[in-house]
């Protein structure tokens, strides 16, 4: 049985590196603090589309981990 001093972990640790602003983060800030909205918008699009592409090929169990990454870095150039 998991303890609640464990769960609070947990909860804290998952709660933290939420906030926790990342790569893609920085890249629409970087794109938008230049002045290029619509291109901040163009690569908030290909970071979720991707995310999106990711999941679904994940949920359908046609990408596992040592498969899309071959794959993935070579078309994140995209956005």
């Amino acid at each position: 049985m998991i303890t609640v001093d464990a769960l609070w972990t947990f909860s804290l640790m998952v709660g933290l590196l939420t906030l926790t602003p990342g790569l893609d983060t920085a890249l629409v800030l970087r794109t938008a603090a230049l002045g290029r909205r619509r291109r901040a918008w163009g690569v908030v699009l290909g970071i979720q589309s991707g995310t999106l592409a990711w999941g679904v090929l994940t949920s359908l169990r046609a990408c596992s981990w040592p498969a899309c990454t071959s794959f993935w870095p070579s078309s994140g150039a995209v956005h």
